[in-house]
């Protein structure tokens, strides 16, 4: 079917992703410009998730850490926040370290600092691209912001480009062989800890050459507990509290937007959610089965930083248990490795990026609509993935792909 697909993505077909892509980021900008106060014309607040963050920078701002998970405390104060139009609450699930980043910004204003932290995360992206060693940073970049994750990033007012960027310099520091620095950065995305997997299977797998990275994320990792313990104990005790009574439930909240949780273990909860363990057993199944994968992978491309992070990060995004459609962001480092390593197969890359560019935009909507009439619903971004990633699999394991010696 692929081999079909490559004559169609003409460079007249691909202007539509141009074209989708700025109907998209306009009617959002419209949205929020027309929007009473902090809401967009949907009643939500602007930025949506962007107000936990500031929520939790405040919190440790008047002092009271204590209250980071208090769900009611938290509540209350995002209503003082966006005012009586809010009818949602917006819960901080991440350890307290990174609230203490959002601390300055929760003394602007809430537009003026969602429109920084914007700001921000476009900056994330454009030096995430030049670490990753693209050679034409301009173009990739806007190429990127057609990629609805990208967009739900900046619209959620979410993280993720501060992901890709922290993992776009560990790449590089690791790449240069400086090992212990790239751990150490490493570290620092332990705010979302289910994301360091690959980057974790990878040097672990070759330990003898990577054991310094391995010291470098260990270290930076005691590190912020330390400074978590030691200047917001109680926070931090409440965090791990709330990390072993509320997280592994999270999908099961009533509110909680399943459809966005592009995993394995999303794909199995709505496709069976009368059968929750069934579904992670399958779930721990196709993980054992990616990583038995990923093992093969290594053993072949180990000379090819490239081609090992690459893969290092799709081995994330496919065991995570929680990755939402914005940290799907995170596809920009193998999509991007992979195009300037191999830039022989690019009409192959093509046909790959556009099958999860398709997925990631139109997967939400087709499932939302799905659950609107049946009991269960077929996502079709984690099947569509499993497909792309079995193809370049097999290509590679095969001895289709022929990878220079050091990429």
């Amino acid at each position: 079917m692929l081999k079909y697909l490559a004559p169609w993505l003409t460079p007249r077909r691909l202007r539509y992703a141009w074209l989708t892509a700025g109907i998209l980021w306009a009617a959002w900008l419209l949205s929020v410009a027309l929007g009473p106060g902090n809401l967009d014309l949907a009643g939500q607040p602007v930025g949506t998730d962007y107000l936990q963050f500031y929520a939790a920078g405040r919190t440790l701002a008047r002092g009271a850490s204590p209250q980071l998970y208090d769900m009611a405390y938290q509540s209350a104060l995002e209503q003082e926040i966006i005012g009586p139009g809010l009818t949602s609450y917006h819960a901080f699930i991440t350890p307290p370290f990174l609230a203490v980043l959002f601390v300055p910004l929760a003394a602007l204003p809430y537009g003026w600092s969602f429109v920084i932290w914007s700001a921000l995360g476009l900056l994330c992206l454009w030096f995430s691209l030049r670490l990753l060693g693209v050679a034409a940073p301009g173009r990739a970049c806007l190429w990127a912001l057609t990629f609805f994750p990208v967009f739900a990033v900046i619209s959620f007012g979410q993280n993720a480009l501060l992901s890709l960027l922290l993992f776009s310099a560990t790449y590089r520091l690791w790449r240069d062989d400086r090992p212990f620095l790239a751990g150490l950065l490493c570290s620092l995305t332990l705010y979302k800890p289910q994301l360091c997997l690959g980057v974790a299977v990878l040097w672990l797998l070759a330990w003898r050459r990577d054991w310094r990275a391995l010291m470098g994320l260990g270290v930076g990792g005691a590190v912020l507990a330390g400074l978590c313990f030691g200047l917001l104990p109680e926070a931090s005790q409440a965090y791990l509290e709330f990390a072993r009574t509320v997280l592994p439930d999270l999908p099961t909240w009533q509110d909680f937007p399943l459809w966005h949780l592009h995993t394995v273990r999303g794909f199995w909860r709505l496709l069976l959610p009368m059968w929750p363990r069934l579904g992670d057993g399958l779930t721990l199944l196709a993980g054992g089965i990616g990583l038995w994968a990923f093992i093969r992978w290594e053993r072949r491309f180990r000379a090819s930083p490239r081609l090992m992070f690459a893969a290092a990060t799709a081995l994330t995004l496919w065991l995570t248990p929680h990755a939402m459609i914005y940290d799907w962001a995170l596809w920009l480092i193998p999509a991007l490795l992979l195009w300037e390593a191999l830039p022989q197969y690019r009409d192959r890359w093509r046909v790959f990026f556009a099958l999860l560019w398709l997925a990631a935009l139109l997967s939400g909507p087709l499932t939302v609509t799905q659950l609107r009439v049946l009991p269960f619903a077929l996502q079709l971004s984690v099947p569509i993935l499993a497909l792309v990633l079995y193809r370049l699999g097999s290509w590679g394991l095969r001895g289709d792909l022929v990878a220079p010696h050091q990429s």
